[in-house]
């Protein structure tokens, strides 16, 4: 049994104890005031009561029958997220991709922009001298 089943038995388990108990304690209770066979009516009204309501618990059976679709879930939406991550993950290469693109040319029409500023300026500063006497 998986750690989740046990913990669901365990909680059953105890709840039928204490039911048990309070059962006890209220025919010890009633006895001394409704009598022996008063006491034993009731409770046996309380157990019948008791006995309707189980057929609407979860067996074991129930509980591993909805533990395995968990499984199958569980295990289909990992299957999901491993499909968006990998998807993710080649949208954000190729995103860095063309970033990287986009840098390389700005930085090349930079060069480009500084050369021709450049070469104006030498060629204004010779131009200067020049005309200068």
């Amino acid at each position: 049994m998986t750690g989740l089943l046990k913990g669901i038995v365990k909680i059953l388990n105890t709840l039928y104890n204490k039911v048990m108990a309070k059962t006890l304690e209220l025919y010890n209770a009633l006895k001394d005031k409704i009598g022996e066979e008063g006491t034993r009516v009731v409770i046996e009204a309380f157990d019948e009561v008791v006995d309707k309501g189980h057929g609407n618990l979860a067996t074991k059976e129930d509980l591993l029958k909805v533990e395995s679709k968990l499984d199958s879930k569980i295990d289909k939406l990992d299957n999901k997220i491993d499909k968006v991550e990998l998807t993710l993950r080649g949208e954000i290469e190729k995103s860095r991709a063309e970033s990287k693109t986009e840098i390389e040319k700005a930085k090349s029409d930079l060069l480009r922009w500084m050369f021709i500023f450049w070469a104006s300026q030498i060629g204004i500063i010779i131009a200067l001298v020049k005309l200068l006497p």
